[in-house]
């Protein structure tokens, strides 16, 4: 009589011939839609190899044959199930998952229906009913309407599920909250760690571990707004374990990078960082910070300005006591702002003139 093992072996054989029987398919669809449309965008309905193969849930156990279907972001077809849970009722989920044993993948399907479409009874059901949280699954609250969001992530702090529970590759989802200041606002409330890097051996960028990242308040620093900044502080995120004001001092517009071009930001676009860098600066932020790092990037927040064309943050740090002839990786601000142009040279140079004389009348 075969082993256990050797049962949950054959259905994982079994399930990965299904699979690429499946992807089979698709590819012969896809080749006959470009058959069909020479010179068309191919079809959005066939998921990227990646998904096809299932490495998205790959810490939810395969026991049955249809699991690794189940376990796909976009299945193959759109089930009784799915249905049930984006429209209701409750009484038809509860109907089709106890008809029969149902496996964790099967129900972890019907939660990320419920979960995009906002429905909050229907999440609350399936939780209850053993649906289980995986690394990614609170990512999918995310794709949920706005006004649901907070209730969903209750749901999931009822089931164990905190904002510092480690998810893909043991990061957060703080960072990714930094321009939904509601989410942030309850995440904070709810104890989300300001200082919290990717987990369980994982590094991030700095080299840092666990509690001495600053990925939230760098990010928030880049792209998110004032009261973002303001309330990561509040919560305790520490500037010192990396470079906020680097980040703010750097940003340029979407699309636009200093490295394949120069960069000409609108004046608006330039100046919408200088109320972030001043609260950072207010709290602690040093204007001549040189970060240690082993890759090869600016080093001093002036550098960064001058990088991406901010003239107007180039001229407020000036104003902060900015040393434009300090060297990092890509040399000094002076130096660079030479390949950027007279422009930027000027700037420089009635900036320091403008500082000197200030010094002089003090």
């Amino acid at each position: 009589m075969a082993s256990q093992e050797q049962l949950r072996q054959q259905l994982v054989m079994k399930a990965r011939q299904q699979q690429m029987q499946i992807m089979a398919r698709q590819q012969q669809a896809a080749s006959a839609a470009g058959r069909q449309n020479v010179g068309s965008q191919p079809s959005q309905s066939i998921p990227p190899r990646s998904m096809a193969m299932g490495s998205h849930f790959d810490d939810l156990p395969i026991l049955k044959a249809d699991d690794l279907d189940h376990k796909q972001p976009q299945p193959s077809s759109f089930s009784s199930l799915d249905s049930a849970c984006k429209y209701g009722p409750v009484s038809t989920i509860a109907e089709i998952i106890t008809s029969e044993s149902r496996t964790p993948a099967f129900l972890h399907r019907g939660l990320l229906v419920a979960l995009q479409a906002g429905n909050i009874d229907a999440t609350g059901y399936l939780l209850s009913s053993g649906a289980p949280i995986v690394r990614q699954t609170p990512e999918f609250i995310l794709k949920a309407p706005a006004n649901k969001q907070i209730a969903l992530f209750e749901l999931f702090a009822a089931h164990n599920w905190t904002p510092n529970t480690p998810g893909l590759y043991g990061a957060v989802l703080l960072p990714r909250l930094v321009n939904n200041l509601p989410l942030l606002s309850w995440f904070l409330a709810h104890g989300a760690n300001p200082n919290l890097g990717q987990q369980k051996d994982f590094r991030d960028r700095h080299g840092n571990s666990d509690t001495e990242s600053c990925i939230a308040l760098e990010t928030a620093a880049a792209r998110g707004s004032v009261e973002a900044v303001r309330m990561l502080l509040a919560a305790g995120a520490r500037i010192q374990n990396g470079a906020p004001l680097h980040r703010a001092a750097g940003v340029c517009p979407p699309g636009e990078n200093p490295h394949a071009g120069r960069v000409k930001p609108s004046q608006e676009f330039d100046t919408n960082r200088i109320p972030v860098m001043r609260l950072l600066v207010e709290n602690g932020a040093d204007v001549n910070y040189k970060v240690e790092t082993q890759h090869m990037e600016p080093q001093y927040a002036i550098v960064h300005a001058v990088m991406a064309g901010a003239v107007e943050r180039v001229k407020w740090l000036l104003k902060q006591g900015a040393d434009p002839f300090a060297k990092g990786n890509f040399g000094s601000a002076s130096t660079y702002a030479s390949l950027w142009g007279e422009e930027m040279e000027k700037v420089i140079e009635e900036g320091l003139m403008a500082r000197n004389e200030a010094i002089n009348q003090s």
